[in-house]
């Protein structure tokens, strides 16, 4: 029977072969550059084959060097499981990146759809606009807004989204005035500073005083729902961060009008945590919280 390479030898490989990168692995790894290509170097050395290209910029996988890291996902995959499973009083956790918006009301809110987690394996959520890259650890699942098509292992469009207005009640009974082109004329208008009102007004036909479009701005629009909620003025705000508002009479929403997203949502997830029974069941509570109708092929 063959030797089996040591542990931290495959280790090693399987780090650099997902991150492409000797400097990533062994940022991953908490070790030194030079240990992880000597660990390299080594399981080349024992294995009589080369597995890396390796130039000035970058390093590349080679035929058979991507051939045994295919081989080696579900194993390592089984061994992360079976010690992550042994730590005493620690369950394997699913770690989801999301806008703190998106987070805050659409993932919560579902949060006992999800299904069954402990005992078996739990969830953290983290709040983040930032750029996210799965295979160096920084989530295991993401949902991120954006106008293109965000880079990682797993990428799938989720849904597209749109921008109407909507208020509380008793704010617009405050108003005095319908609930018309009047109420626009007099409200404060709360929004996203990177989804101005103009547009909107401009496709409903409404004509508003400018220093009165500027009204309160938030980069987040999680803010904006607050403040509509709080009753300081009818908000634009996006369907997606809606609809649970809506549909238990804690907003309402004005005319018809609807101004499409230039952005959309992304589910993106690891190349590990995409063929985990938990990474899938959470994948399948995210889809579960796009309505079908509002999936389009938009790129």
């Amino acid at each position: 029977m063959k030797a089996i390479p040591p542990i931290h030898l495959v280790l090693a490989f399987d780090a650099v072969a997902r991150l492409c990168s000797f400097s990533k692995a062994a940022e991953e790894l908490h070790l030194s550059h030079s240990t992880v290509s000597h660990r390299i170097r080594e399981l080349e050395r024992l294995l009589s084959r080369p597995l890396f290209v390796r130039s000035t910029r970058a390093v590349a996988l080679t035929a058979e060097g991507a051939h045994l890291h295919q081989q080696l996902k579900e194993p390592l995959l089984r061994l992360q499981q079976i010690f992550g499973a042994g730590d005493a009083g620690q369950l394997p956790v699913v770690r989801i990146s999301a806008l703190p918006s998106f987070a805050r009301w659409r993932l919560v809110p579902a949060l006992s759809r999800l299904g069954a987690q402990p005992p078996a394996w739990g969830v953290e959520i983290h709040p983040s606009i930032d750029t996210v890259d799965l295979e160096r650890g920084d989530a295991d699942i993401a949902v991120r807004f954006a106008r293109t098509r965000p880079v990682a292992h797993h990428c799938e469009k989720l849904m597209d989204d749109e921008w109407f207005p909507v208020a509380a009640p008793a704010y617009l009974e405050r108003l005095g005035v319908p609930a018309g082109t009047a109420a626009f004329r007099k409200a404060v208008l709360l929004s996203h500073t990177r989804q101005p009102w103009q547009p909107w007004l401009d496709k409903a036909g409404i004509r508003v005083a400018a220093a009165r479009q500027q009204g309160m701005a938030f980069t987040d629009t999680g803010f904006v729902l607050d403040a509509a909620l709080g009753l300081q003025g009818i908000a634009l705000g996006r369907r997606s961060l809606v609809l649970d508002l809506l549909a238990s009479g804690a907003l309402v929403r004005l005319g018809e009008v609807a101004l499409p997203a230039e952005q959309s949502y992304y589910l993106l997830a690891s190349e590990r945590m995409a063929i985990t029974p938990q990474g899938q069941q959470v994948m399948a509570w995210i889809r579960s919280l796009a309505p079908p109708e509002r999936i389009s092929s938009r790129a």
